[in-house]
């Protein structure tokens, strides 16, 4: 979360700001709109300052998710379900290919080319960013890999198709982090509250840095990354050393109460 408030890097004051990146992608939006590459959609309410969960430094800019998406939607269930999966063709993405750390394909499920004509709505494309919106693993996400050729998605994951491609990474460390978790567990839908409605995913407010900070912060959290888990190895060293030593201890007593009761 420190990398979303501007905490994790320190910032420059000759950075372009990112009000300057959010016009560009709004021109691009409407260059997209009037190609008919999109649809114009009803522009959703500007930001109030009571809106804003906290306060960002210089030349950040807080932005609802719907404004840099040249799509975000869902998937479905082709009918028949798992009868008309094949052994191979089209890749169908379900929620447990998408993790955090990436796509994992080797448990994926294929459609015919046929079935993914008629589904073509929901074709994942490379840059696309996935994430789970039902379930146990609601929240989880991934960036789609410059490899990849092409898919489909199944109602449990949504595809946020971001209008410029070279922020993918920011904006997937946003979505994964403690503030965009919380918030899709405040309002997840439903008599179950197992699902996230994507009305409320398009409102999400998303903290946008200036361009070469978003990059600074990328470069500096593969080494964040090592510290917590050379942390997490430590302590986990620590824990063992204890239960060994509480174990020998408690061994040592349960002999010296055996021979105390020979003696006895």
């Amino acid at each position: 979360s420190l990398g979303l408030r501007g905490k994790l890097v320190p910032q420059d004051p000759n950075d372009e700001p990112a009000s300057v990146l959010l016009e560009k992608i709004a021109l691009k939006r409407e260059v997209l709109i009037k190609e008919k590459k999109i649809k114009k959609e009803k522009i959703l309410s500007s930001i109030t300052e009571a809106e804003q969960p906290y306060k960002l430094p210089k030349g950040w800019e807080w932005v609802r998710l719907s404004n840099i998406v040249s799509k975000l939607g869902s998937g479905s269930t082709p009918k028949g379900g798992r009868e008309v999966y094949s052994e191979a063709g089209i890749k169908f993405i379900r929620s447990q290919n998408v993790w955090n750390n990436g796509l994992l394909l080797e448990n994926v499920a294929y459609i015919s080319e046929e079935i993914h004509s008629r589904m073509k709505g929901s074709t994942v494309e490379k840059s696309d960013i996935l994430l789970n919106i039902t379930g146990a693993s609601i929240g989880r996400s991934c960036v789609v890999p410059e490899s990849f050729d092409t898919g489909n998605v199944n109602q449990h994951v949504a595809i946020i198709r971001l209008i410029d491609k070279t922020i993918k990474e920011y904006i997937h460390l946003s979505l994964i982090s403690p503030y965009v978790q919380e918030m899709i567990r405040d309002v997840e839908v439903g008599i179950s509250r197992e699902g996230l409605s994507m009305t409320k995913l398009k409102q999400f407010l998303i903290p946008i840095p200036p361009l070469n900070e978003q990059r600074r912060i990328m470069e500096r959290l593969p080494h964040l990354m090592n510290l917590c888990d050379e942390l997490e190895r430590k302590i986990k060293s620590i824990n063992e050393q204890q239960n060994h030593l509480l174990q020998s201890v408690l061994h040592q007593a349960s002999q010296q109460q055996d021979q105390k009761l020979l003696e006895a």
